[in-house]
């Protein structure tokens, strides 16, 4: 079957399982960390050192390869695949996999053998035990950088060949299983205990991909890539867009390091788990839009077809919009609720909710941009241009620095310095290539864009307007009716603006959840 025939008959049915799949999974991610909050809260030994740990692995990864895993990888691999070359396209697969796994395992041996330096470097303002612990649990996660390298390779084989659901799913295994020995053993076995099931979860990643694969008829092999000319491509490829993904990373290094010197360390915690948070409802559409559109826009570009490029992103920014807006607002009116409901109990007490809710507020303030700078990378990349993504990353990196250094060592105004310069250098970045990737390609600003976005952006005001009112009229003292009545109320306002605004977005996705439901009846 050529690899045209095998493109997915309904998009918007797939969109809608892959964000229930992600939602579910970024569901389990955040009773992870409920959990973990439960056992340690924020200002204990074992939650400063676990929570800077525990990002370290990760923060090497995705500022050595990150995203460019797949980013590179999926334009020159779906290549060989729309020429029908299959067998090419798995050769070049497993010499990638090969040239990852071999980077990968080098950082591995060198975070490993000078873990305690590493630590000092990220996280300056830890000493004593805090510092000791968390370099002990660093020597046991870094093998997380070579199990994600491959993980991320095998999702990109599996979303070229037309299959999302299972890369969806690959974060709900591994937090299942952490949650799972959580449940089980509680703090049993110490936080030691949590890191070395945290690193058995990420294998899982691995794991879940493989029947899949094998269905597919993929043969995983070791291949020399040195000297191959389509390894030589994806490298210039991936070097652009290593840097411009630097963004995330290298504002979570600065955020780590000087956060551990506010609050007696408390501070890295705090901004973690909001953080996560963010990412967790942000990312869930964020990444469902731009993963079911980039082997698309991949395609589009490689048959030099703008039109269908320029409409597919139009529609992607449109409904980054229209989604993300909302939940901006509600996540800046409501912050304290939200982090009460979610976060507070155990060692997680007031004074934790307070940190964390601050951090989550003006976190808040970038969501738009940092959901519109993930559609925009994956434009570009389809375009195998890593450059302008780069440069704007850069930019942005050093407008984090320059504010993120202002805010705690100038103004010194804690926390939630951190958390705003984040905000405005995603906010930056993902507008700024908007209007860079406009210039390239033609009919990127249209007025239907235009009149989309200001639908969204007036539903999103008067739904504010309400969740104020509702939240000043009704004082509730039940923490869980403070959150769900205001929200609620808000959501039903939103929905209802939509419809009187006609808005295109809402009813599209109105039609497929009715197409879909009327099917199966």
């Amino acid at each position: 079957m050529k690899f045209s025939q095998k493109k997915t008959k309904n998009a918007a049915v797939t969109a809608i399982i892959v964000s229930a799949a992600m939602l579910l999974s970024k569901f389990f991610g955040m009773l992870r960390d409920i959990l973990i909050a439960y056992l340690y809260g924020t200002e204990s030994v074992n939650a400063i050192a676990f929570s800077t740990a525990s990002r370290i692995p990760l923060l090497f990864f995705d500022i050595a390869l990150g995203t460019a895993v797949t980013a590179a990888f999926i334009p020159i691999y779906n290549e060989f695949l729309q020429k029908g070359e299959r067998e090419k396209a798995q050769d070049f697969s497993n010499k990638f996999i090969t040239l990852v796994s071999i980077v990968t395992l080098v950082m591995v041996t060198v975070g490993i053998a000078f873990s305690g330096t590493v630590v000092r470097i990220i996280a300056g303002g830890l000493d004593g035990e805090k510092l000791s612990l968390a370099s002990g649990l660093v020597k046991i996660l870094f093998p997380a950088i070579f199990i994600t390298g491959v993980a991320y390779c095998l999702v990109g084989i599996l979303q070229s060949d037309g299959e999302f659901v299972i890369p969806a799913l690959i974060s709900l295994v591994s937090n299942a299983f952490l949650i799972l020995y959580i449940v089980i053993f509680g703090d049993k076995f110490g936080v030691w205990g949590i890191a070395v099931s945290m690193l058995a979860g990420w294998i899982l990643q691995i794991v879940i991909q493989i029947p899949p694969l094998v269905k597919m008829k993929y043969r995983l092999k070791i291949k020399n890539p040195f000297g191959d000319e389509n390894i030589k491509r994806v490298c210039l490829l991936a070097l652009p867009i290593i840097v411009s993904a630097w963004v995330q990373p290298i504002n979570t290094m600065i955020n780590i390091n000087l956060a551990s010197g506010l609050d007696g360390g408390a501070a890295v915690p705090a901004l973690d788990y909001a953080n996560k948070l963010y990412i967790i409802l942000v990312g869930v559409f964020t990444y469902t839009i731009t993963n079911l559109t980039f082997p698309s826009l991949s395609r589009y570009a490689a048959a030099h077809d703008m039109e269908s490029f320029a409409e597919t992103v139009r529609k992607s920014v449109k409904y980054v919009i229209f989604i993300i807006a909302p939940v901006m607002a509600g996540f800046m009116l409501l912050s304290t609720p939200i982090i009460s409901v979610f976060y507070e109990r155990g060692a997680f007490d007031a004074s934790s909710t307070r940190l964390t809710s601050t951090a989550l507020f003006f976190y808040s303030i970038g969501m738009v941009g940092f959901g519109i700078n993930e559609v925009m990378n994956k434009s570009f990349y389809a375009l195998q241009d890593g450059k302008t993504p780069m440069r704007a990353s850069v930019a942005g990196i050093c407008v984090n620095i320059a504010l993120s250094v202002s805010a705690v060592v100038f103004v010194k105004t804690g926390l939630e310095g951190l958390a705003f310069a984040a905000s405005v250098a995603a906010n930056i970045i993902g507008f700024g290539l908007l209007i860079l990737l406009s210039r390239r390609v033609k009919n990127i600003f249209t007025k239907d864009l235009f009149a989309s976005a200001v639908k969204s952006v007036i539903s999103a005001v008067v739904m504010c307007a309400v969740v104020i009112f509702v939240k000043n009229a009704l004082p509730f003292a039940n923490k869980y009716l403070q959150l769900f009545v205001p929200a609620v109320s808000g959501a039903v306002v939103y929905v209802v603006m939509c419809v009187i605004l006609k808005s295109e977005e809402f009813f599209g996705i109105l039609k497929t959840v009715m197409r879909k439901f009327l099917k199966e009846a």
